[in-house]
């Protein structure tokens, strides 16, 4: 049960659950339970069946060989887990739940293939939430920059992101890791700007728009900063990819002329 908005509670044999926007409760199969809504909730609800069979993609049993996530989220014993979203997580079950629906020829396969990357997911969640709470909100923390840090994004965002409030994240991600939620969002946006300047041929100019800095001043400035060199001085040192630098260079000269 994957909640979207509202509030509910779940009863099993073992516990009540209160569930809000943004989390996610797994049962263990022939689980007996209980929803209880008391308010308006809207929830995309689940059920996952395996059947030995003949298909195109990997059985589960080969990606539990290859992820290490998936092995840990396989041998919990408890009959339920109770995880925090992401958008990455969400999206995938909702592109999931839509493949469902087309019962077209193809379906079969993508359902696999979409179901699959919805468990890996989950087991990355489930990870996550195996450290102490406060390495959880930190890892949260960061794995939301991961994949916002190309667009603008604020401390108030990430905090209800992860269900806390702005003050109290910031002092555990600042004890945790060291840094304020800033810094280290800047600082994963500069390593990301020193592999475009390395590796690609996208202009200095739009760099910035790739990382989620609108303004070319604050991103020179800020990558002077950090990484003690102009954005151009570091592209030229480090822009390792001859076929690259050829063309850049040309497109230099074609301008010039």
């Amino acid at each position: 049960m994957h909640v979207l908005s509202g509030s509910c509670k779940v009863e099993t044999n073992t516990g009540s659950y209160q569930l809000k926007k943004g989390q996610i409760i797994f049962l263990d199969a022939n689980t007996t339970h209980r929803l209880i809504v008391s308010e308006k909730c809207r929830m995309f609800n689940i059920e996952i069946s395996f059947q030995q069979g003949e298909t195109a993609f990997p059985p589960l049993c080969e990606l539990y060989k290859e992820n290490e996530a998936l092995r840990k989220m396989m041998r919990n014993e408890k009959p339920h887990m109770l995880l925090h979203d992401s958008d990455d997580t969400y999206q995938c079950l909702r592109r999931l739940i839509m493949e469902v629906d087309k019962k077209s020829n193809q379906t079969d396969f993508m359902v696999q293939l979409l179901l699959s990357e919805y468990i890996i997911r989950v087991a990355g969640l489930a990870e996550v939430d195996y450290a102490e709470p406060d390495q959880q909100y930190a890892r949260r923390v960061i794995a939301y920059i991961h994949q916002n840090y190309d667009r603008e994004v604020s401390v108030a965002e990430i905090a209800d992101a992860v269900h806390l409030h702005p003050g109290y994240l910031q002092r555990v991600f600042k004890f945790s890791t060291g840094k304020s939620i800033h810094e280290f969002l800047v600082s994963y946006r500069m390593k990301k700007a020193k592999a475009m300047l390395k590796q690609t041929d996208i202009s200095i100019t739009d760099i910035p728009h790739y990382i989620g800095m609108n303004s070319q001043q604050y991103f020179s400035t800020t990558f002077k900063k950090y990484v003690q060199c102009t954005p151009s001085a570091y592209r030229k040192a480090h822009q390792y990819n001859e076929s690259l630098r050829r063309k850049s260079e040309d497109i230099k000269q074609s301008t010039e002329a």
